[in-house]
């Protein structure tokens, strides 16, 4: 109906709370937003629904009769259909069979897909490409994607969304080498912007309080992190104050975080995560690898930005620039301020969602 607002349904995956956040953000621009996910996972991110409860023991074709059925429901009440991390509610990929339902939503209303990391990030041409990278590891997320066929598989997977999206967003820069020319980048949405408070700083004299949140410690580089935490304590002793954050919900990792003078994201990627734009939000300076030469996939003034924002580090250089750091911690005021104007610049709930309702309503 004429006047109505634009319905959009987030599926089937909330990566890092995103879609959660895009959806907040999307609502307050007056679209009418929500998210489904398959199953809740442990940093217990929000969700208006979940489909399978956690723990729940549903045979296969049971549980393809569910998602059929739900795909069936969903195309008949939403004018968007966004995906994220590249896949779709009926997604057998492990059998040969990707994306099965994204004709069902074709001609009910717009695709849109995210991409996220390593559902587009390639392994081999990463390694040809750069010289240190998460993709490096074979412990990376297991060592999925170890087998060359898997980088074959994802490119297939890319092809058949690209025939159905309408819109293809990628939240990390580097994620634009494989996707199509079409393809946008788009920042990171938090989920828990409006609850995050931005903290007045209180440091403890001569004590640099640091803490690392790994989802995982290849991909992270953490290894490398933690081993630079070893040899800080060799030298400065009670000075440094180390945290390591694991398997623990965002909302209580956010609590820990609260308490540090610095967060550090990943130093291989090249880009940040989520949790960095949560930690900057509270007035947290960051450390993260910055990868200058995928910086041209952003708005050049973002770009410019970034690098003031961020303590840019790679595995060579970050035991240094941490001793910088703490025998003079005055040089992190000036990623805390910036991180701070960057943060409520590119990652505020109401440009995010601009990008995306400019997208839809293109």
């Amino acid at each position: 109906m004429p006047g109505c607002p634009l319905r959009v349904i987030h599926l089937p995956i909330n990566v890092a709370g995103m879609a959660w956040g895009l959806a907040q953000g999307q609502k307050a621009l007056g679209l009418h937003a929500e998210v489904v996910v398959l199953q809740q996972n442990r940093f217990a991110y929000p969700a208006d629904r979940v489909i399978f409860p956690m723990g729940a023991k549903i045979g296969r074709n049971r549980r393809m009769a569910i998602l059929l059925r739900e795909a069936l429901r969903l195309r008949k009440q939403y004018d968007v259909f966004h995906f994220d991390f590249g896949t779709s509610l009926i997604d057998r990929w492990e059998k040969g069979r990707p994306l099965l339902d994204l004709r069902l939503f074709q001609k009910h209303g717009k695709i849109a897909v995210t991409y996220n990391g390593c559902d587009a990030r390639q392994k081999y041409p990463t390694i040809a490409r750069v010289p240190f990278s998460a993709c490096h590891s074979d412990l990376c997320y297991g060592g999925i994607c170890v087998a060359p066929e898997r980088d074959y598989l994802k490119r297939k997977r890319i092809e058949k969304f690209s025939r159905y999206a309408d819109i293809i967003f990628a939240v990390n820069p580097d994620l634009l080498y494989f996707l199509p020319e079409r393809a946008q980048f788009l920042p990171y949405a938090i989920a828990r912007w409006n609850e995050i408070e931005t903290l007045a700083f209180s440091p403890r004299p001569n004590i640099l309080r640091i803490v690392h949140a790994p989802t995982d410690r290849a991909a992270k580089g953490s290894d490398i992190i933690i081993e630079t935490m070893r040899a800080l304590k060799e030298r400065y002793g009670t000075r440094i104050d180390f945290t390591l954050i694991e398997n623990m919900p965002n909302e209580k990792a956010l609590e820990v975080c609260a308490k540090a003078d610095l967060v550090i994201d990943q130093i291989l990627i090249g880009w940040y995560g989520g949790f960095a734009v949560e930690t900057m939000k509270m007035g947290k300076p960051v450390m993260a690898f910055i990868r200058k030469e995928d910086l041209h996939f952003l708005p050049p003034k973002m770009a410019a930005d970034c690098q003031e924002a961020i303590l840019s580090v790679d595995p060579v250089s970050i035991y240094e620039k941490l001793c910088k750091v703490v025998e003079d911690p005055k040089i992190l005021d000036k990623n805390r301020k910036a991180g701070l104007d960057y943060v409520h610049a590119w990652h505020s709930p109401s440009y995010v969602a601009g990008l995306t309702k400019a997208a839809y309503e293109k």
